[in-house]
């Protein structure tokens, strides 16, 4: 069975989530439909882009992943479809959405979804291409047609990328940026945790982390209880990237970032 994975920056408060859940039951009613989640902040292709790269991997191979984030509704961007060589799918709008899945996996195919008799609609609505072409066009992949007949293959390097700022170590100190914030505050970063070891920084020692021209102070430990109420600490998160967190509190709003600042991290020197 080919699972369909959906996200999107939609909520619940509307009807968008149900109905086009509906359209791709009444295409492939055997389909199983996953609610990745639906509160991406709105418009925040960065966040989406994050959430998708790291959680992909968790589904079977044979998943398909419906993502719309998409604040170019009715413009000229396009629609997409695209396999990895694992077996992956993914149908989205092409606004960056897939840039870490493409600079870090091997594409298979990519498509512009422009076949319309795989639309829901042959004139689709202007503001809604979730029902109307990206739902449509995942469902039938999920009966089993080919990604090559749902619209024109397109080269790679066409594909909008999303500028961000590149995780390193540079001179012993970790560059990168935040990635988003999660429903707790946490800062979530770009930074993979085992960069903390490669510069010598052990568990219970702490660091300076600089963020949008201000400095904090967090300690490195494995779990948030680790530090008293309200204190920083910084640790690999359950995908493997460095969070900052305040324990019990809110990261997020004491350090006022929220997605896309560059991170600067370093030991404090005794």
């Amino acid at each position: 069975m080919s699972y369909i994975a959906f996200l999107t920056d939609w909520g619940y408060k509307g009807y968008y989530v149900g109905v086009t859940k509906a359209v791709i039951k009444k295409i492939n009613p055997q389909t199983e439909i996953i609610d990745l989640t639906h509160e991406v902040e709105a418009f925040n292709v960065r966040e989406a882009m994050y959430v998708l790269f790291r959680s992909f991997s968790d589904f079977p191979p044979e998943s398909i992943f419906l993502v719309v984030v998409d604040y170019g509704v009715g413009t000229q961007r396009k629609a997409l479809a695209l396999q990895l060589e694992r077996g992956y799918t993914f149908v989205g709008p092409d606004n960056g959405l897939f840039t870490l899945i493409v600079e870090n996996e091997k594409v298979a195919k990519i498509v512009e979804l422009n076949h319309a008799q795989y639309f829901y609609h042959p004139l689709p609505s202007s503001t809604f291409h979730g029902r109307d072409i990206f739902a449509p066009c995942a469902a039938h992949l999920s009966k089993g047609i080919s990604i090559e007949e749902l619209g024109s293959s397109i080269d790679l390097k066409d594909l909008v990328s999303l500028p961000y700022e590149k995780a390193e170590i540079k001179n012993q100190n970790l560059q990168g940026e935040i990635a988003y914030t999660d429903r707790f505050g946490n800062l979530q970063t770009n930074l993979p945790g085992c960069y903390l070891q490669e510069i010598g920084i052990k568990e219970g020692e702490k660091v300076i982390i600089q963020v949008g021209g201000k400095k904090f102070i967090a300690t490195y430990h494995l779990v948030y209880a680790a530090v008293p109420q309200g204190e920083f600490l910084i640790h690999p998160d359950s995908s493997g990237y460095l969070e900052i967190a305040s324990y019990q509190s809110n990261a997020q709003k004491k350090i006022k970032a929220r997605g896309g600042e560059k991170i600067l991290l370093h030991k404090i020197n005794p």
